[in-house]
């Protein structure tokens, strides 16, 4: 997340946290170009490690997916033809994590269930009435989302049975905190400079 947020900063596009949690985050970036600079940043993440706690000295490896969905802009008050907010639940509650008394005492934490497909979407900032305008807009391109998937799904199967994957199950970027590198599979380009990396130098793997 702090990777992001610095190099959202260093292309000078506005970053929000919109949601936190213990193993989960929202990022809200805006700014000419900011789809371009992040959409290539869908997928798997491997990060290989020691933790702090691991007394033995193993390495852990474990995955972060990340998803990168553009928003429209007047979702939040009008979803226009993809689905009319009579579909939509919305559910407020208290917030809970980072953000102080206010949000963990008031219910300014909104849930939007999409009720055809089930998604829904958590957003836990201090505002109920900008929680609820940025939920709506995720929950839309999330819709969308799954609407593009499956209209390509048979396409992709019959790309598959001809030429097989090539994604290594999605994974784009290997962050080694054991042997210090960075590799990204897609470029196949390969940096020592992790600490630069995870500073938003995404520059030195392209």
């Amino acid at each position: 997340m702090t990777a992001y947020c610095k190099y959202a900063g260093a292309n000078r596009f506005d970053c929000e946290i919109v949601y936190d949690s213990d193993s989960s985050w929202s990022l809200l970036v805006k700014g000419r170009g900011c789809w371009e600079a992040f959409e290539g940043e869908s997928g798997k993440h491997v990060v290989t490690r020691v933790p702090a706690s691991e007394s033995r000295g193993r390495r852990h490896t474990s995955t972060v997916a990340v998803a990168v969905l553009p928003m429209s802009e007047g979702a939040g008050t009008n979803p226009g033809a993809l689905f009319s907010l009579d579909e939509v639940e919305v559910i407020t509650q208290r917030g809970h994590g980072k953000g102080g008394q206010h949000q963990n005492k008031v219910e300014t934490a909104v849930r939007v269930i999409h009720r055809d497909t089930g998604i829904s979407v958590f957003i836990n900032g201090r505002s109920q009435q900008r929680n609820k305008q940025l939920a709506l807009q995720i929950l839309q391109a999330r819709v969308e989302k799954l609407e593009s998937e499956a209209a390509s799904e048979t396409q992709r199967r019959l790309k598959s049975d001809q030429i097989g994957s090539g994604s290594r199950s999605g994974r784009i970027r290997t962050y080694n905190f054991v042997r210090s590198f960075v590799v990204d599979h897609r470029t196949g380009r390969k940096t020592p400079r992790l600490d630069q990396v995870m500073k938003g130098r995404f520059d030195l793997l392209m």
